[in-house]
């Protein structure tokens, strides 16, 4: 686990601030400085950020962990979920499963396929949020997907994702946003530049 404080925290204080959790390759510095520079334009309000590499289940411990270790906002509305790759449908999982701990996931190169490889009619994830009868109230989801490397054979997965989501009421630009990332690439670098805009769009609820 690594964690990064903001420039405010002081240990001795009593001061609480909004979580962002980030989920495997994204890594806690460059989720730092993108929340920096936002805060210094007014966008977001200094934030906690907390990388961690989530083995099968254990998110909401961890969570339960943090709370008790940092001075946390204790609402859904101030913990965010970051993953990209295969972490970006933990992130997803986590916010459907649990939205009385997070309000907002940013899910960046979501791989939807799997590690099976299955095809967009036969993603499990898919297939789990298409069989849900209701989705939560009160979350908002931002998804991304380049357009080179492994990133290019995503748009059909995110297709089928906008299209379930629309069919259980929701909108483009409200409750969802589904981003094509021209030159996007399945990488560190690439998720690195875009957090900014996904950030961006869900400090605009």
């Amino acid at each position: 686990m690594r964690i990064i404080h903001p420039a405010s925290f002081d240990k001795s204080g009593t001061r609480r601030f909004p979580l962002l959790l980030s989920l495997g390759a994204l890594d806690a510095e460059a989720c730092a400085e993108t929340l920096a520079c936002l805060n210094t334009e007014g966008v977001l309000p200094e934030m906690i950020v907390a990388q961690i590499t989530p083995t099968d289940g254990g998110i909401d411990e961890i969570v339960g962990d943090l709370q008790g270790k940092l001075r946390l906002l204790d609402t859904p509305a101030t913990r965010w979920i970051v993953g990209p790759g295969h972490q970006a449908v933990r992130a997803l999982e986590s916010v459907l499963e649990r939205p009385d701990l997070f309000s907002s996931a940013v899910c960046l190169s979501t791989s939807f396929e799997g590690l099976e490889g299955a095809p967009p009619l036969h993603s499990p994830m898919l297939r789990k949020l298409d069989e849900l009868k209701t989705l939560p109230s009160g979350i908002r989801l931002y998804f991304d997907h380049g357009t080179q490397g492994l990133d290019e054979c995503y748009e059909p997965y995110h297709r089928d994702l906008g299209a379930i989501l629309r069919s259980k009421g929701w909108q483009d630009g409200r409750e969802f946003q589904i981003r094509r990332s021209p030159g996007g690439e399945h990488t560190p670098g690439s998720w690195r530049v875009r957090l900014d805009p996904a950030l961006r769009w869900l400090a605009a609820r």
